[in-house]
């Protein structure tokens, strides 16, 4: 298992190093893997949170005003010392008190309550509130070692340095951690483990369309394994858990974290989170903070877990209370009622002026034998295009194909100006990335070309410049032009389709050989030798069925 790191026995200091430079106001206790604000009021509680490393960004990311005073942090998926904790604690001493904010883990749980109690003897106030927010686990489970800490633990952190930044006591301060502990349901699903540094595998391995729902933040055994299912349908378990468990339903106000837990990109968060949205306005929940992000990871473990957090007014305020922590995010979390939408400007029409160009006899279907054509090489294409691209270029011109088909009563089929002019209309809409600018430019280059007088038999020659010119590409340089340019000039030379359509295919087969100067394939170097270049065959693909 690859890993950007230098020591596998080092991560958390060189890390933290890391945070500590970037982070103002913060230092690392000498000889420890503690992180402390150095700007903390000293008429002010201080409040720490930790636990093993390999969540980040919790807990170091929260050091800040508004947050956390400091964070304890142990190896990664380890406990740090109670001796840690207390050097953490004694960095205050000169405070009202310190608040030890804990997820429970036991390892977690021995080590800050023996530092708790060792601070205390030593005349330090200190208090300790232990977050259990694992719904996936019964509460009444004598088995286990009960609900485990999961992302939950950042919402009670938050109200918890909001209330110590506004001068709340030691006891206020507790009370409101506790109460939001106690206010606050998560549960989590994982689609892979994790990795930690110095074993080098992963803990545990899911087959490839598995997953484990309830899963701990360590890797700790969810409730089941099952196979992967879609993406609304595990948010909406997972919150009917949540709500069931808590009590939450109409009436009631939530703030809602949708986490992710270290692999799982952001545009996947943002579609939970939408999920999420949904499903708690039909339980007429009104949802009124959501934020969707990595607050408390498991290292690379790729997955989510959704947070619910009941609120009041008071609540709601501290959740509110600015935060200067690296990791805390700057939006405030406002839900918007639905999706705001603004009208799309319509394209102006154009004068239905005719071209005066004769329409040949037969076009529409011509059209719709190309349309046809590409929708049955639509998985070679892919196939093609998957060894030598990114793999979309079968589905995008199927997608082209389709909309086409479905436009065919819209285009003025007595101009064929105006068809190729309504075809690069609809393909530029249809297609995104690369072919539908390219196939759009050259319908209209070629719509220029015919109606300043041009013929059908250099019209493909003006198609083929037009796509150069914008696409920067020449013969040569591996891509649809190298089927293309042969084509145009034999059809331009000869006029016989037949023919263009030997040398299209004679070109196409030579990109086998050739090496990529244009688009992702360029990025690809040698491994593309041997394929040949799926826009250069699709070109042959449609000439084919004009030739037929």
């Amino acid at each position: 298992m690859k890993k950007l790191i230098n020591d596998a026995g080092d991560v958390v200091g060189q890390a933290l190093e890391g945070v500590v430079r970037s982070t103002p106001g913060a230092a690392l206790v000498e000889g420890t893997t503690v992180l402390v604000r150095t700007d903390l009021p000293t008429d002010r509680v201080a409040v720490l949170s930790g636990g093993g490393s390999g969540h980040e960004p919790a807990h170091a990311g929260y050091v800040g005003p508004g947050h956390l005073a400091g964070a304890v942090c142990g190896e990664v998926f380890a406990s740090p010392s109670a001796d840690a904790v207390l050097s953490g604690i004694r960095a205050f001493r000169d405070h009202p008190g310190v608040l030890l904010v804990v997820m429970n883990y036991t390892g977690d749980r021995l080590n800050f309550g023996l530092a708790a109690q060792l601070a205390r003897a030593e005349g330090i106030a200190c208090e300790m509130v232990t977050v259990a927010d694992d719904v996936a686990l019964d509460a009444d489970d004598d088995v286990t070692a009960g609900r485990r800490g999961l992302a939950g633990t950042v919402f009670v952190t938050k109200v918890a340095g909001a209330a110590a930044d506004a001068g709340a006591s030691l006891e206020e301060v507790a009370r409101t951690a506790r109460d939001a502990a106690a206010a606050v349901g998560t549960m989590g699903v994982a689609l892979s483990a994790a990795t930690v540094p110095t074993a080098g595998e992963p803990g545990f391995v899911l087959e490839a369309d598995q997953i484990e729902i309830g899963l701990g933040i360590h890797g700790e055994q969810g409730v089941r394994r099952e196979s992967l299912r879609p993406a609304d349908e595990l948010v909406d378990e997972v919150l009917d858990t949540v709500c069931d468990d808590r009590g939450f339903g109409a009436g009631d106000r939530v703030a809602v974290l949708v986490n992710g837990t270290g692999a799982t990109p952001p545009m996947e968060l943002s579609i939970l989170l939408r999920r999420a949205l949904e499903h708690l306005a039909a339980r007429d929940v009104t949802v009124e903070r959501a934020w969707a992000g990595t607050f408390l990871s498991s290292i690379d473990m790729a997955g989510f877990s959704v947070a619910v957090l009941g609120l009041d007014d008071a609540r709601l305020e501290l959740l509110d209370a600015p935060a200067r922590s690296a990791a805390w995010p700057s939006g405030a979390g406002v839900v918007a009622d639905g999706v705001a939408l603004v009208p799309d400007a319509p394209e102006e029409a154009a004068a239905a002026t005719s071209s005066g160009v004769a329409a040949p006899e037969g076009m529409r279907d011509a059209v719709e034998a190309v349309c046809a054509a590409v929708r049955e090489a639509e998985p070679h294409l892919t196939e093609l295009d998957t060894a030598t691209g990114d793999g979309d270029l079968g589905t995008s011109l199927n997608r082209g194909a389709d909309a086409i088909t479905d436009a065919l009563d819209s285009y003025r089929w007595d101009d064929p100006v105006a068809v190729l002019q309504g075809l690069a209309a609809t393909l530029r809409r249809a297609i995104g990335g690369t072919s539908g600018p390219l196939y759009a430019t050259g319908l209209l280059h070629a719509a220029e070309h015919l109606a300043d007088g041009g013929t059908w038999a250099t019209a493909l020659q003006a198609a083929a410049d037009g796509v150069s010119d914008l696409g920067g590409a020449k013969a040569g340089d591996r891509t649809m032009l190298d089927a293309l340019l042969p084509a145009a000039s034999t059809l331009a030379s000869s006029g016989s389709a037949s023919d263009a359509l030997d040398a299209a295919r004679k070109g196409a087969a030579s990109t086998e050989t050739m090496a990529p100067r244009r688009g992702r394939s360029s990025y690809l170097g040698d491994r593309v030798q041997g394929h040949r270049d799926a826009g250069a065959e699709a070109v042959t693909v449609w000439l084919a069925a004009l030739a037929r």
